[in-house]
């Protein structure tokens, strides 16, 4: 991937200018979709999940040990900073785009408040960078990210609800346990540090998983537009999984980080 805005995509490099992405649907052109988008997204993504979630950048951050003492926390915290500040990227591209959207289902799928992290991922910043924090930083991957984002916003902004949903399956579904992970690695307490993973509670994360997958079924669409959600979400993963490579090149030390953590 390159700030030109290419993409490798199923052996091929594609613009991410591109409009829309192949599909596999042989149903005429307008014709309904009979499976719920819920339903689509859970099942068609789950190989694309999995490719993110075994990253060894995040394996790492989330599950190392970093042979404890006071060095491998600093280490940690850097990367984890680096992972806050692609993120900052993406949601600020998300939370940008949110004014042009019309009222309606797909507008109720991405105004939903759990989604709104850009804020929570500045106060965190801040509370780990203080005054440095000013300094921009984001990889190549999220900027193209973020571009990608805008210009679906701009042309087929149906495809924002793929975007929606791989933030809401890699960031909100794992809060509560990442939460709880980062307040022990950094010895953090009352919520300080952890804003961004503190969106959803454990006792919630039920409630806000029905209530998100009710949102993305009340958005009509036909067959094609859903098969392209689909393709476009596992976009977003796919383009997760490439950050998460570029943060793992430039993470010395990330091969101490062996073990899993106590839980």
């Amino acid at each position: 991937m390159s700030l030109r805005g290419t993409i490798r995509w199923g052996g091929l490099e594609r613009s991410a200018r591109d409009r829309r992405l192949p599909t596999a649907s042989t149903a005429p052109e307008g014709t309904p979709s009979t499976q719920k988008l819920s339903l689509r997204l859970e099942e068609g993504t789950g190989m694309a999940r999995r490719q993110v979630e075994q990253s060894t950048f995040l394996g790492a951050l989330f599950h190392g040990s970093w042979n404890g003492g006071v060095y491998g926390q600093f280490v940690r915290a850097r990367h984890y900073v680096s992972h806050l500040r692609q993120l900052h990227v993406v949601y600020e591209a998300l939370e940008s785009v949110l004014p042009g959207l019309k009222d309606g289902p797909l507008a109720r799928v991405l105004r939903l408040p759990e989604l709104r992290r850009a804020s929570a991922l500045a106060a965190d910043l801040d509370w780990f960078c203080g005054d440095t924090r000013t300094k921009p930083f984001a990889c190549a991957e999220a900027r193209l990210h973020a571009e990608r984002i805008h210009e679906v916003a701009a042309e087929a902004p149906h495809l924002l609800i793929a975007h929606a949903y791989a933030r809401c399956v890699q960031d909100l579904f794992t809060a509560p346990q990442r939460s709880a992970l980062i307040a022990r690695a950094f010895e953090l307490e009352n919520g300080r540090g952890t804003a961004f993973y503190n969106a959803v509670s454990a006792g919630e994360l039920r409630v806000f998983q029905g209530r998100l997958a009710a949102r993305l079924d009340e958005v009509v669409l036909s067959e094609g537009e859903a098969q392209e959600v689909l393709q476009e979400a596992r976009l977003a993963f796919r383009i997760q999984g490439l950050i998460c490579d570029e943060l793992a090149r430039d993470a010395p030390g990330l091969e101490d980080a062996s073990g899993p953590l106590n839980p």
